[in-house]
């Protein structure tokens, strides 16, 4: 062997041997990180310390990207993965090609290389600050609600929606005016708002993205998603109006380290009942007036049978006319966006909603408190709290 193939071949090995140290130090530091991921502490200082300088720097960097980078990462894996496949198959017939072999080997390490770091990058982004505390309503206790307390809390619930309903601006046809823009602001900055009790919640707020796969997430009943390698935060661009700012509120929280979901509904609770823009207001109210009187409902039937129930719950304040048809034209608006544009996939949406369906199901059984459905115990701790133990007279 001549001198030049034995250096080409000598500095091949160091190539592979640089290639292989990366990835075993990667997988060390995921293995190491993820095992120390399960001291609750080092969550807890992991994500009040250095979890919110990535969130800030990957939403910076990725807020200058009009469209979505983590799910165009993600369509190029599942490409990436198929032309795997397919050189797969045809390293059948050219395997006696050396230069092909070759390039097949270099595109495997390249996919091993690129799952080592969606690994890492996970863990960093979203195992560990999962994993921290779980967000406590300041100075509640623990303890169970009576059906009269959760009774007066839908109430008041319902009260402040219809009152919101009367302050929101209006068109002449007396439609609600949506302006994107001068909510999206309104959400950011009653979030920050919040940071004396959470200050998680004084980090970087990045710019809402429209989802490219708005199609399966309308299918799917998903409204939005946080990618947790790019820190992006999307909306399915067909969800209506009215549910945006709080749709919006949610999946910042995530962004800012609330990945528990009740965390990130009661974030988006406190932020936008609290905000200056009534439509924000609105948004918050009828949003969370839906979680407290279905659990109440649920309450009412389960304890007094159908006909008390249902006879029980019309003593009790009603959504007024004009917030029934506000949602109603909102849903429309959303409903008439979706069918003004084509959908070729369509006939796949009864799979993708059958899937979801099941997801939904699993992860209520499996997260339980931590679901959805918890957020209901929290705005009752927070109602509790703010009427210092007395829930049982009302507000």
């Amino acid at each position: 062997m001549s001198k030049k193939n034995v250096s080409e071949t000598k500095e091949r090995k160091g190539k592979l041997n640089k290639y292989w140290r990366l990835v075993i130090v990667l997988l060390a530091v995921t293995a190491v990180l993820n095992l120390l991921g399960c001291f609750r502490a080092f969550c807890d200082w992991y994500k009040l310390t250095i979890y919110g300088l990535i969130s800030d720097a990957l939403g910076l960097l990725m807020g200058w990207i009009p469209v979505p980078v983590g799910e165009l990462l993600g369509l190029a894996g599942i490409v990436a993965v198929l032309l795997f496949v397919v050189l797969l198959a045809l390293l059948i017939f050219l395997r006696k090609k050396a230069g092909f072999r070759r390039f097949v080997g270099n595109y495997a390490k390249g996919l091993l290389l690129t799952v080592v770091l969606i690994l890492f990058i996970y863990t960093l982004n979203w195992i560990l600050p999962f994993r921290a505390t779980i967000l406590k309503v300041k100075g509640a206790t623990e303890r169970e609600y009576s059906i009269l307390e959760v009774q007066n809390v839908r109430n008041h619930l319902a009260e402040m929606l219809n009152a919101c309903a009367e302050e929101v601006p209006r068109d002449e046809s007396g439609r609600v005016i949506y302006d994107k823009k001068a909510q999206t602001k309104a959400v950011f900055e009653a979030m920050k708002a919040q940071a004396g009790e959470y200050p998680m919640l004084s980090g970087y707020y990045p710019p809402i993205k429209d989802a490219l796969c708005s199609d399966l997430l309308e299918w799917m009943n998903i409204g939005g998603y946080t990618y947790p390698y790019t820190m992006e935060i999307t909306w399915n661009r067909y969800c209506d109006e009215l549910y945006y700012p709080t749709l919006l509120a949610h999946e910042a929280s995530h962004h800012q380290g609330y990945y528990q979901e009740n965390e990130a509904n009661f974030i988006a609770f406190l932020a936008c009942t609290h905000s200056e823009d009534p439509v924000v207001r609105y948004s918050g109210y009828q949003d969370f007036y839906e979680y407290v009187n279905g659990a109440y409902v649920s309450t009412l039937f389960a304890t007094l049978g159908r006909e008390a129930a249902i006879a029980q719950y019309r003593e009790q304040v009603q959504i007024s006319e004009q917030v029934s048809t506000d949602i109603e034209q909102a849903i429309a608006a959303s409903q008439e966006l979706y069918e003004s544009v084509s959908h070729p996939a369509e006939s796949f949406s009864g799979e993708a909603t059958k899937v979801a369906d099941v997801g939904w199901q699993v992860q209520g059984d499996l997260l339980q408190e931590n679901s959805y459905h918890g957020v209901v115990k929290m705005i009752l701790e927070y109602y509790d709290v703010l009427m210092k133990g007395d829930l049982t007279h009302g507000f």
